[in-house]
Formats: structure tokens, C-alpha cells, sequence
């Protein structure tokens, strides 16, 4: 039992480190899309999204389980929550990304920022 148990706690961590690889990424290709004019970048962002969205989802269902079926005490449910508030702040950075993403493709083929700055 404690097996399943570490492996869930593992999968989380590691879905958490796919969804802030993920962000990150968006994050990234958003503001050269923005800075760049590049519609096709900010469409590969905007798509992309939902596979960040679809993670967090994940990731709290399986958060949520573990809390009900090991109710985990001391570190390991300071861990849990903590895997449950950090992937809600990444699916955030996420959606700020898609927003930086779409005024990019709102604002082709001009650039949303000037020349100058």
C-alpha cells in the first residue's frame, strides 16, 4: 500500500513538472509571437493551452484522491496541497500566456508593441 502511495506522490510531482515545463514554454513562444508579429507561434500557443488546462485537471483529481483514500498527515499532506496550489498558479501563468498569445493574433500583421521600445 505505501508503494502506491509514493507513486502517486512521485506522478504528481512530475505532472507538476510537466505543467511548469509547459507554462514556461508558452510563456516564452507567447512573447515572441507578441513581439515578433509571428501568427502561426501565437496559434501553436493558443492551441496548447488546453493540454496545460487538461494537466491541472489531472493533476487535482489525483491530489484529491490521494487526500481521500491516504489522508496524508505532517509533510506529505503539506505536499499534497502544496502540488494543488502550485498547479493552479501554473494553469494561471498558462492562461496569461493564451492572452498574450491571442492579442498577438488580434493585432496581425502589426506589431502590438512599437518599434522603438
Amino acid at each position: 500500500m505505501r508503494d502506491a502511495y509514493r507513486e502517486e506522490l512521485d506522478a504528481i510531482t512530475a505532472g507538476l513538472e510537466e505543467m511548469a515545463r509547459l507554462a514556461a514554454s508558452a510563456i516564452g513562444r507567447a512573447t515572441t509571437a507578441l513581439l515578433e508579429a509571428d501568427l502561426e507561434l501565437a496559434e501553436t500557443v493558443i492551441g496548447a493551452d488546453a493540454q496545460v488546462d487538461q494537466l491541472q485537471l489531472d493533476l487535482e483529481e489525483r491530489a484529491i484522491a490521494v487526500l481521500a483514500r491516504q489522508q496524508p498527515v505532517a509533510t506529505d499532506l503539506r505536499t499534497v496541497v502544496t502540488a494543488l496550489r502550485i498547479s493552479a498558479e501554473l494553469e494561471r501563468s498558462g492562461d496569461l500566456a493564451l492572452h498574450v498569445a491571442e492579442l498577438a493574433r488580434r493585432r496581425y500583421p502589426d506589431h502590438a508593441v512599437p518599434g522603438e521600445l
